[in-house]
């Protein structure tokens, strides 16, 4: 009997520490140190336990907003997880300087720099001294690091005035404002200072809760009912300004500013909200608008929450490889569109970007300002690493590590008419249809769009001829060419026709400096962050895919954020920071390359500005990949539009405001029309002239089509075309710069 009794409490022994015990996800690996098994493994009784199998790496597996446990790095994707990297050092793939832990590191010369940016750190160098200036560089493809975001976190919290602002008007107002020069602006804030006391006066008197509850029987007289049609005009803008100034000031962006005028949208207002779009990369012109009105209608602390979720998006993005943000999910009737799989199941292109941050909110709990910042904060000291493990998404059947990728690159309308009229104004070109990159794989017979991107084709631009400045129009090749290679941190080597002021900086004391930020590595450099090369090709006998000539056309990055989609490049097509790394990354996780490295280059240039010599030289150019298959790329006409059809070859002079006619380099007067042709002008008779002065010839200039420079670039210059009807015409505090073409040195090796 008692051996009976003994083995009932050894079988409720057993009940007690295991029977109870939740069953274990399959895919969840046990918590190290927990004797805990599956049903499967379950020790029979008056057996020992059996040990966990030894993890080789492991790390910390985040749901629900808790550390569940740990699982082991080696078998983190066979059990359906995502590792993430939460370190301080953490880049995106083209910033790396291996491909796997046990290669050997092939050194990064701008990766130091972008981790000390990333930190928000200001280095004494060109860079720091550029960032400090912009501030906030997630604008701009540098992101933030965790620590950075949990101390602006804190910064926020520990505002007293956060708490009083009333973010009411600015949820009301639905429109859009502006800084606007002249005197009207004032004029309508002092006229609603004046009304405010008598519509209060008049809510009061009428006995109702506020002035919409008023009508037209509560005023006195048709004056008074016209003082409040006016108020109610008057009263959304001028209060959405001071709600909107109210939290500027709070959070610091008027500091160093000056004085503004509450309820006045004043410059100082202006540029105060230009750093606030940078903060929070709201890619906007300072106007209060369209996608900067949704985030000043947020709490100052649900805006750094928002940051945090981007940010930690953005990782998971390459964490996953994955590219598809939902461009493409739907066709332009919303219907869906859809692929099919090897047995025939039909599927929509996934939006896998908001796929993950639903995965990054619900793993690290992220869903309410508060444990967002409580989650920031159980992280500790952050080290340079710090993989961490959540559940993974499932990803399309068509990737693989080698993915049959090519891009596209729709023009949208192009307009190839000379843009101004003999007055020098700009011509109506009206573009409904903007540039377009969109990114393919080849799957199961079938070419499926994963993204699209906006982007920017060539047009009208200056540059320098004959010591002038003149109209070129600089296209964007059409056809079939390939990305060969990709540079990160590229270099641009201004070519010799680029204007000597373009090649340098102005300092506050009137002194000039080389302007290496527009050359690079920088991410403010002509071609960003990272740029893919275009080339022509051709395939030999063995069927193989032949590099031939480089037309100087890339894609590439940009600093001028606000410039892509809405103005021309040289010819290269010009993407945001961020969506140009995140591109390129993609495209080498998914296609064998080979990593060489810092290109080596030798370049010196010396050139003249003011009667002052100046010397460019760098002697690295940047981070190269070479894909082992190029990867084709095919520019697609667009839709040509008016009367010009084919590029106009000759270049055209600027609209001389003094002399108020187009002047040629000699000092000749002419007219030009839509079509290129240029005939003389008679200039006004100058009554200081010598007599025998020569006069103009009476016949009509001939200019001969010049052939092609076969050189496309994107080099900054001094003037642009007049944006089209309707654009914005003034520019956030940053500093925009255009891109430029780089004359090329086949990268070492080339397979």
């Amino acid at each position: 009997m008692a051996q009976v009794r003994l083995g009932l409490l050894t079988i409720l022994g057993c009940a007690a520490l295991c029977g109870c015990t939740p069953k274990q996800d399959p895919v969840t690996a046990p918590i190290q140190g927990d004797a805990r098994g599956s049903a499967e493994e379950a020790p029979t009784l008056g057996a020992e336990p059996v040990a966990p199998e030894p993890m080789e790496n492991p790390v910390a597996f985040w749901k629900d907003g808790e550390d569940q446990g740990q699982v082991d790095v080696a078998k983190a994707d066979q059990e359906g997880r995502l590792l993430i990297n939460l370190g301080e050092d953490w880049t995106p793939y083209i910033l790396t300087e291996s491909s796997s832990p046990d290669e050997p590191a092939t050194p990064s010369e701008y990766r130091a720099t972008y981790l000390a940016l990333a930190r928000g750190e200001f280095p004494k160098d060109r860079h720091g001294k550029r960032a400090r200036k912009d501030q906030y560089l997630e604008l701009y493809g540098i992101l933030p690091t965790l620590t950075l975001l949990r101390t602006r976190f804190d910064e926020v919290r520990a505002l007293e005035c956060a708490e009083q602002l009333d973010l009411t008007p600015l949820i009301e107002f639905d429109g859009f404002l502006a800084y606007r020069k002249g005197r009207r602006p004032a004029r309508q804030l002092r006229r609603y200072e004046i009304l405010k006391p008598q519509m209060d006066a008049l809510v009061q008197r009428a006995a109702v809760q506020n002035l919409d509850q008023v009508t037209r029987t509560h005023a006195a007289d048709a004056e008074e009912w016209e003082k409040v049609e006016e108020y109610r005009a008057l009263a959304p803008e001028i209060e959405a300004i001071a709600a909107a100034q109210a939290r500027l000031k709070c959070e610091g962006f008027f500091n160093g500013r000056g004085q503004y005028t509450a309820g006045l949208f004043d410059w100082r207002t202006h540029e105060a909200l230009a750093e606030f779009e940078r903060r929070h990369r709201v890619y906007g012109w300072g106007f209060i608008g369209d996608d900067t009105l949704d985030v000043l209608r947020m709490t100052p602390q649900e805006t750094e929450q928002e940051a945090v979720i981007r940010v930690l998006t953005e990782r998971a993005m390459h964490a996953a490889k994955v590219i598809e943000d939902g461009s493409t999910s739907f066709k332009r009737d919303e219907e869906p569109r859809t692929y099919t799989t090897e047995d025939g199941e039909t599927r929509q292109i996934p939006n896998l970007e908001a796929e993950l941050r639903a995965h990054v909110i619900e793993a690290f709990g992220l869903q309410t300002p508060e444990s967002t910042y409580a989650w920031l904060e159980s992280l500790g000291e952050i080290p340079p690493e710090q993989l961490v493990a959540v559940e993974g998404i499932d990803l399309p059947p068509y990737y693989s590590d080698s993915m049959d990728l090519f891009v596209t690159i729709d023009r949208g309308d192009v307009w190839y008419e000379f843009p101004f009229n003999e007055d020098g104004k700009a011509r109506s070109q009206p573009v409904s249809r903007r540039p377009r990159l969109t990114i393919w794989v080849k799957y199961n017979d079938q070419k499926i769009p994963l993204a699209k991107f906006g982007t920017t084709v060539g047009g009208w631009r200056g540059e320098f001829i004959d010591g002038a400045v003149m109209w070129k129009y600089k296209g964007s090749p059409v056809g079939k060419r390939v990305w060969s290679r990709i540079s990160a941190a590229p270099i641009w080597v201004p070519p010799e026709s680029t204007p000597p002021r373009v090649m340098l900086d102005k300092n506050r004391d009137g002194t000039y400096d080389i302007a290496y930020h527009t050359t690079g590595p920088s991410y403010a450099s002509a071609y960003g962050l990272v740029a893919a090369y275009h080339r022509k090709y051709y395939r030999g006998a063995d069927g193989q895919i032949k590099l031939g000539g480089d037309e100087g056309i890339r894609t590439h990055g940009s600093v001028d954020y606000m410039s892509i989609m809405r103005r021309h490049s040289h010819g290269c097509h010009r993407m945001h920071n961020h969506i140009a790394v995140r591109l390129m990354s993609f495209v080498l996780e998914h296609r064998p390359h080979t990593r060489y490295g810092q290109q080596p280059m030798i370049y010196r240039r010396e050139f003249e500005f003011e009667d002052e010599m100046y010397v460019m030289e760098f002697d690295k150019g940047g981070y190269n990949f070479v894909l082992e298959e190029p990867l084709p790329v095919e520019v697609l006409p667009g839709r040509v539009r008016g009367q010009v059809k084919e590029p106009i070859e000759v270049a055209l002079p600027t609209y001389d405001r003094e002399a108020q006619a187009y002047v040629l380099p000699d000092g000749e007067w002419v007219t030009i029309d839509r079509f290129g042709n240029m005939m003389p002008r008679v200039k006004p008779f100058d009554f200081d002239a010598p007599l025998e002065a020569p006069e103009l010839a009476p016949s009509t200039i001939t200019v001969e089509n010049e052939p092609s420079t076969d050189e496309p670039s994107d080099i900054p210059e001094a003037s642009d075309p007049p944006l089209e009807a309707g654009m914005p015409t003034t520019a956030p505090a940053a500093t925009s710069v255009t891109t430029a073409v780089l004359p090329t040195t086949p990268p070492p090796a080339s397979p």
